[in-house]
């Protein structure tokens, strides 16, 4: 896909409700290149065109046939779109939607009624995190390639983006790299945000509502309480199966309460990482040490089990 600067990103927004279509249309059309659908019909016209491919796509999910869920799987089937990041949104705060949506391609969900100013944070992230996904690919692919000579490795990562470029290069091992990829990161993030950093879930929940997140982790990060904490992922590749093992330096926690997804606003996925992780790739995770190390088995890629 063609990388454009987030100003004038190419950005697809479907929903056959007008008003929220057209608020929707303005507000983003200040910034980025919008291109309205009014139903499922007409957006899988659109994304069928040739021409310039769209940089993202903001989906309603409750809409006539072709739905949501449809056009989304239409997109992650097709290869030429099957890397365009999709923000869904819905009136149903439903975790089991929320889940099912993540588990089929979706990147972020938006609950409506949203304000206005979710959107715009939610569409900048979304484009910013497609952009950095696409400067890793290229370096996971040699780690991946690196990793099928070497066996077992252990991993130390102590940022954010230590932990991002270990999921994209680790995930693309396994047989269902997508899907892993996610899954993965949340339990590395896991380690360095609530682990090593010891930021709790509610306090992690203020944090990006008020915009503080990404500025209290660089904070943590230089703080001398926390810079010596170093966590570590352990890779063990053999012809049946992967074992992936993250373990941190934090305080523990008890995972239990954590396993299934909570019944609160979907908007806000703050604290459902465990649960996201369970769904998406990991059914099993075993964790010891007080919540401070968790070990998963998984399926390599075809090519790893000749």
């Amino acid at each position: 896909m063609m990388q454009r600067s987030a100003e004038r990103a190419r950005i697809l927004v479907v929903d056959d409700e007008p008003f929220s279509l057209e608020i929707a249309s303005d507000v983003l059309g200040e910034s980025y290149e919008v291109t309205a659908a009014e139903s499922g019909q007409q957006a899988m016209e659109m994304l069928q065109r040739s021409g310039p491919p769209f940089d993202l796509v903001v989906l309603d999910r409750r809409m006539p046939e072709p739905g949501g869920m449809e056009i989304l799987r239409h997109i992650r089937e097709t290869p030429s779109l099957s890397r365009t990041p999709v923000i869904m949104q819905t009136a149903a705060a439903d975790p089991v939607q929320v889940a099912e949506g993540i588990e089929a391609g979706a990147d972020y969900y938006l609950t409506k009624p949203y304000r206005i100013s979710a959107l715009t944070r939610i569409v900048r992230a979304a484009l910013r995190q497609h952009r950095e996904t696409e400067d890793l690919r290229e370096r996971a692919t040699d780690l991946s390639a690196a990793l099928r000579l070497l066996g077992e490795g252990v991993f130390r990562f102590r940022t954010l983006d230590d932990a991002s470029a270990l999921a994209h290069g680790v995930s693309m091992l396994c047989s269902a790299p997508d899907l892993v990829r996610v899954a993965l990161l949340e339990l590395l993030v896991n380690a360095v945000e609530h682990g090593n950093l010891g930021i709790g879930y509610d306090a992690k929940a203020l944090m990006v509502q008020s915009g503080r997140w990404h500025e209290e982790i660089t904070r943590r990060l230089a703080d001398s309480a926390y810079r010596d904490r170093v966590a570590s992922l352990t890779v063990r590749i053999r012809a049946e199966d992967i074992t992936l093992r993250i373990e941190d330096q934090g305080a523990g926690f008890d995972p239990r309460r954590h396993l299934d997804m909570p019944d609160v606003n979907a908007a806000q996925l703050t604290g459902r990482g465990i649960a996201l992780a369970r769904k998406l790739a990991f059914p099993v995770l075993d964790y010891s040490d007080e919540g401070r190390c968790v070990e998963i088995t998984t399926t390599p890629a075809p090519r790893f089990r000749d």
